[in-house]
């Protein structure tokens, strides 16, 4: 069986673009800010290029550290999900499920500690429905029982 992993990042065109425009961006504000503390003038510049550098800085953060590796991942040993306020801390193992229900744009875990309520409203249509028809296999293929709700 085929493992699913549902990614969201930035594809590398737009990655590259923004470390280029980041680069660019660190490069002047620091020779603006070195410029202006040279010549002992601690004005408007100076603090525009510390700005300038904060910004460039930040950027570069975010599209390439600050970029999730993976949103859902399902194998045949368990279910991985990092999605915003989900009460999920790592992953469900398949073994531990004794039920699963499928709704419209959630799901519901019942295993033999809890019960999770697994919100996907967030995620694509496509996502969704590949999602789903996962979970399916996965239940078929380790006889959990699984619904609609």
């Amino acid at each position: 069986m085929e493992d699913l992993k549902i990614v969201y990042s930035l594809p590398s065109k737009v990655k590259i673009t923004a470390l280029v425009a980041g680069g660019f961006l660190f490069a002047l504000a620091v020779g603006v800010g070195i410029s202006q503390a040279i010549h002992a003038s601690l004005d408007f510049l100076f603090y525009v290029g510390v700005a300038g550098a904060v910004l460039a800085a930040l950027l570069v953060f975010t599209v390439t550290v600050w970029q999730s590796d993976f949103i859902v991942e399902i194998d045949n040993d368990e279910f991985r999900i990092k999605l915003p306020k989900q009460r999920i801390n790592g992953s469900i193992l398949w073994e531990t499920v004794t039920q699963l229900g499928i709704g419209l744009s959630y799901l519901t875990l019942t295993t033999t500690g809890t019960n999770y309520k697994i919100d996907l409203g967030n995620l694509k249509y496509n996502d969704l429905k590949r999602i789903k028809a996962k979970l399916i296999e996965v239940c078929e293929a380790k006889n959990i029982p699984f619904g609609n709700i």
